[in-house]
């Protein structure tokens, strides 16, 4: 059996969407993946066993990668073909099933609107398979840490990051914490766009408790690092859902985006949220959703090490 997965470009919806990969290797295990998507995102997928091809898809000038991965793809006989672009090309493919994505209700979570799609009532937990192999190549400075706790301190909208330095205060403070153990060490995730707003926190902090991994590292290396670590802790990002698929305690800070569509899911996920609403963050008629300006101001720090110590106990 041949599936055409065509997924998300972004990090976060495409973790959420490995939903999707999991339903279809418990339902058909004997099938043969071909999966459509980003090269950043690309590694989350490569150690499902299923998995034939990836098709990387880039966007280019008047959609021109469109037509490129029709080309690709048109000469297979498709069992079933999942679209979660909602693309025009899956109209035009050899296929006996197909799913196509078309937006149904913008304030339900993700993965029940994924579940509406595959007609099912509900699906598997998001996960990322992270193998030995992986495993075996994470930092051996990393594995010298005692207590490891993972910072995502950005994401892909100045608007939803918390401000440093209040991750400057959560972070001295939970260095302090005796319950959380005698030796404790930060360690930060984040692409290479990261490192300049992991910097502006760093600087303040003791270097011999900080461990900084912003653009060192591949997806599912971060994965497997993220793995050993005692909780994550971060703005709402691809970083946060790649933590909470691998089942660590996983905290996501939120403020003008919404916690009842993309909160973290799994056994160990949480989330808390500015003081502030969405809709009175978001919902003037003139509101800008490209503005560069903060809106996490309104979630504290105290809020937020009260959260951590009531996760962790």
């Amino acid at each position: 059996m041949k599936v055409l997965f065509i997924t998300s470009t972004r990090i976060g919806d495409a973790v959420l969407s490995t939903s999707i990969i999991n339903y279809i290797k418990s339902t058909f295990p004997f099938s043969h993946l071909y999966i459509a998507t980003s090269r950043d995102s690309a590694p989350l997928f490569k150690n499902f066993l299923n998995l034939k091809k990836i098709f990387i898809v880039n966007k280019f000038f008047l959609k021109i990668h469109w037509l490129k991965l029709w080309l690709q793809t048109f000469f297979y006989k498709w069992d079933i073909v999942i679209d979660l672009r909602g693309s025009a090309i899956s109209y035009f493919l050899f296929n006996e099933k197909k799913y196509i994505y078309k937006s149904i209700n913008k304030h339900i979570h993700r993965l029940d609107e994924l579940a509406i799609l595959m007609k099912k009532t509900k699906l598997p937990l998001p996960h990322v398979p992270i193998l030995d192999k992986d495993f075996n190549k994470v930092s051996k400075d990393f594995l010298k840490l005692k207590n490891p706790i993972a910072i995502g301190a950005s994401a892909n909208w100045p608007a939803k990051v918390w401000p440093s330095k209040k991750f400057v205060r959560l972070i001295k403070m939970i260095l302090k914490e005796k319950k959380f153990g005698k030796k404790k060490s930060i360690v930060f995730f984040g692409s290479s766009k990261d490192k300049k707003n992991t910097k502006k926190i760093i600087k303040h902090l003791k270097k011999n408790k900080i461990k900084n991994f912003c653009g060192k590292l591949n997806l599912i290396e971060v994965a497997a690092h993220i793995k050993k670590c005692r909780i994550f802790i971060g703005n709402d990002s691809g970083l946060m859902h790649i933590a909470s698929s691998t089942g660590i305690p996983t905290l996501g800070l939120f403020g003008p985006s919404l916690e009842t569509r993309y909160s973290p899911k799994g056994n160990n996920a949480y989330y808390i949220r500015t003081k502030k609403t969405f809709n009175q963050l978001t919902g003037s008629k003139n509101f800008d959703w490209n503005t560069k300006k903060n809106l996490m101001n309104s979630l504290s720090v105290n809020r937020v090490f009260n959260k951590v110590r009531k996760i962790l106990h």
